[in-house]
């Protein structure tokens, strides 16, 4: 049977358990559901909407429970029906039913089978008879159980709202002459190609569709995508309704629900559970992604087939939110969406994650205090996957509601702040506490001692204690990660000095040079022209000087003077960059500069690379350092550590490190450490050129290799550098956090 809390063993007061009347709450249906050889029965909950999961032999036993027969009449007519139930298995069977409300005790003297008559009554039904045998609790437990009660809920409230909008079976009455052939085998047939057309379609023009992804993050395209979220979600939930309907089951209301403050639409089908048929209750758990794929793949051909411009770009957003990102959501079986009621449809078992956490519950009890797991209604191998599905779902779970957690509490601030105390209070902290107490009190003290469950406890608590303090104040066992590249050691890079055309080139690729070899020579002969009109101008200014000073006219000579001095140091200008038009070597290396023969007759731009000239044996290791990582690099470099240096191809060496450049820098320092090529380091673009600038200022180390290190290394090679951490833990995981 489902158990959606933990809860302790009640005590009892009865002198004779066996003499309580019990009868099954008249709220509660029962259906038979084939399972191969095996036949179940599920209870729903009209009240609550839960179902129930029920086997053969307990199905008899809560037959018997009519309101007429006491536990000793129960337990004696199972053993003439030839179960072989004890006296405390039926108690215990019965303590279950009451603590989910799906029983009630009745007292001897009442009248048998009166009906419950309002949910408060049967509130206090199950309360009153949570102890076999009580007659009524205390009035002051039972005020202080309200008023916390009270408060849960409103606190809760403040987590999730949810806000009904329709009646849902009467919007799918409508919409069921008009669709309801959508979920015919023909239409499927038909999905089935649509479906494959537009996956088609957008897998053979990936290159041309991963432009529009780039563009789901345009800041100035969000309003469109929530309008199109809601549209679609609003289509995906009438397909749900419209496809229950279809099988002739009761749709409930329809709406929409905030979870910290993330719409999230609903409507209410849970009555496809009464559906015999496995497929119909899985295609009713389908029809929501069954619809959205469908218009996922024709906005997919209608992106194909369009012209550049908005349409097109449009029908790809559809595309984007109805098919991978309805995929990604709904059909998680770790969340309670399609993919769960999927599975759970699938697998045959009711209620599978209240299922499988009472069994990972039982184990890890097992596990950490020797409890013997009780019986699990589910049999083979349903028992262990659903368990497996427990663990799997709350680790996700722990993780998904951490982010959203973390999100809130950074998106609205104070009231972020807020909502993340009150989720983590009513998801960690209350549950962690009631279990506590739970095994605390699950057996009485020996004495003045502690009995085994409680310094268990303790010394489990202790063992975390020291857990959290160890990652709270101790530093973090974890390395940080620098990324760095493989460069040459005072590599020379020649570049055009002017505008040029290439009128030489010496050299070729894996020649060795010496200082002063000339490599290649540029000629630009706009620059010579205008070199030769400079020298003509000046002759010309010299020779009026001569005459004005001849004349006896020296105001005019000097002016004349002056023009030709001045011509003359346009000259040397000039001169000097005709001069650097013959690219010599400025230092003993070889060249890495691959297909230089290309080069020739080339028109090159002012600054354009044009040779290299470097010595293999003669590398280093450049190590970008960001701020964070700042204070950790100062550090390991005063205290002269050596750095393990992993990079990309397998390689790992290590290196002295060296301290830090004195400046920080936006310029990218290698091609090869851009985001856009593969690195580690988020670029942007530079206006109007095309070059890229990185994102954040940083600072920057050389560490030099040693020339057997060189030679099995690559200049362009990048990795990371790890260095110890200086924080803690918990400090890491705050800084990755809030990085994100």
């Amino acid at each position: 049977m489902d158990d959606h809390t933990t809860h302790s063993s009640p005590e009892t007061d009865a002198a004779d358990p066996l003499t309580v009347i019990v009868q099954v709450d008249p709220a509660v249906e029962f259906s038979s559901r084939g399972n191969q050889s095996q036949t179940v029965y599920v209870g729903k909950d009209r009240r609550t909407g839960k179902y129930y999961r029920f086997g053969a032999r307990e199905y008899h036993a809560v037959s018997l429970m009519d309101g007429r027969r006491t536990l000793g009449e129960i337990h004696r007519q199972l053993q003439q029906d030839g179960l072989s139930w004890t006296e405390v298995d039926v108690i215990a069977f019965v303590k279950e039913l009451v603590q989910h409300r799906l029983a009630v005790v009745l007292p001897i003297e009442k009248e048998v089978s009166r009906p419950v008559e309002t949910a408060d009554h049967d509130a206090a039904s199950a309360d009153a008879s949570a102890t076999a045998g009580a007659n009524a609790t205390q009035p002051s437990t039972d005020r202080r159980k309200r008023w916390a009660g009270m408060a849960l809920r409103g606190l809760g409230g403040l987590l999730t709202q949810r806000f009904p909008l329709a009646d849902g079976d009467r919007v799918a009455a409508k919409l069921l002459p008009a669709f309801g052939g959508l979920f015919s085998a023909a239409a499927m047939a038909v999905w089935t190609v649509l479906v494959v057309a537009g996956v088609g379609v957008v897998w053979s023009n990936a290159d041309a569709f991963s432009t529009e992804v780039r563009r789901v993050f345009d800041q100035q395209l969000w309003l469109v995508l929530a309008l199109l979220w809601c549209v679609l979600k609003i289509v995906h939930e009438c397909g749900h309704a419209v496809c229950a309907k279809r099988h002739g089951v009761r749709v409930g209301r329809m709406g929409i629900m905030f979870f910290l403050f993330a719409p999230l639409a609903y409507v209410d089908v849970t009555d496809a559970w009464k559906l015999v048929r496995r497929r119909d209750r899985v295609q009713i758990a389908l029809a929501g992604v069954y619809v959205e794929l469908a218009i996922g793949a024709v906005a997919a051909l209608i992106w194909w087939i369009s012209p550049v411009g908005f349409a097109k770009h449009l029908a790809a957003q559809v595309f984007l939110v109805a098919g991978p990102a309805t995929l990604l959501v709904n059909a998680n079986p770790l969340l309670r969406l399609d993919g769960y009621y999927v599975l759970s449809d699938l697998l045959e078992i009711p209620n599978l994650r209240a299922h499988g956490r009472k069994r990972l519950g039982a184990m890890i009890e097992c596990l950490l205090f020797r409890i013997r797991m009780p019986e699990s209604p589910l049999v083979g191998w349903r028992r262990d996957f659903a368990a497996f599905h427990a663990l799997c779902s709350v680790v996700f779970q722990i993780v998904w509601m951490s982010g959203l957690v973390f999100a809130v509490a950074t998106w609205a601030k104070g009231l972020g702040i807020l909502i993340a105390i009150i989720a983590a209070t009513m998801w960690g902290v209350l549950p962690l506490l009631r279990w506590m107490v739970k095994m605390w009190t699950l057996a009485p003290r020996e004495g003045w001692t502690l009995n085994f469950y409680q310094r268990r406890l303790i010394g489990i608590c202790t063992f975390i204690a020291l857990i959290i303090q160890f990652a709270t104040v101790h530093s973090s066992p974890l390395a940080r990660r620098v990324p760095v590249v493989v460069q040459f050691q005072n590599e020379q890079i020649a570049r055009a000095p002017v505008d040029a055309f290439v009128a030489s080139v010496f050299v070729q690729c894996g020649d060795r040079v010496q200082r002063g070899t000339l490599l290649m020579e540029l000629e630009q002969p706009e620059l010579v022209l205008r070199r030769d009109q400079l020298i003509d101008q000046r002759d010309v200014e010299s020779a009026k000087a001569v005459q004005h000073r001849q004349r006896g006219e020296l105001a005019l000579s000097k002016v004349a003077q002056q023009n030709a001095e001045s011509l003359d140091r346009r000259l040397a200008e000039i001169d000097e960059q005709i001069d650097t038009m013959r690219i010599l070597a400025t230092r003993d290396g070889k060249i890495t500069t691959p297909a230089t023969d290309h080069l020739l007759g080339r028109y090159v731009k002012q600054g354009e690379e044009l040779l290299r000239v470097s010595d293999p044996q003669e590398k280093e290791i450049m190590a970008i350092v960001a701020e964070d990582n700042l204070e950790a690099y100062k550090k390991a470099a005063a205290d002269r550590q050596v750095a393990s240096v992993r990079l990309r191809g397998g390689v790992t060496l290590d290196a002295p490190l060296r301290d830090l450049q004195p400046s920080a820098s936006r310029r990218l320092p290698h091609p090869a450490l851009a985001a856009t090529a593969g690195g580690p380091l988020a670029v942007q673009m530079l206006q109007p050129s095309e070059d890229y600038e990185l994102v954040h200022p940083q600072l920057r180390s050389v560490l030099p290799l040693n020339p057997l290190t060189s030679l099995s290394v690559q200049a362009g090679q990048i990795g990371r550098l790890t260095i110890p951490d200086d924080r803690s833990l918990v400090s890491r995981l705050w800084d990755h956090l809030q990085s994100r």
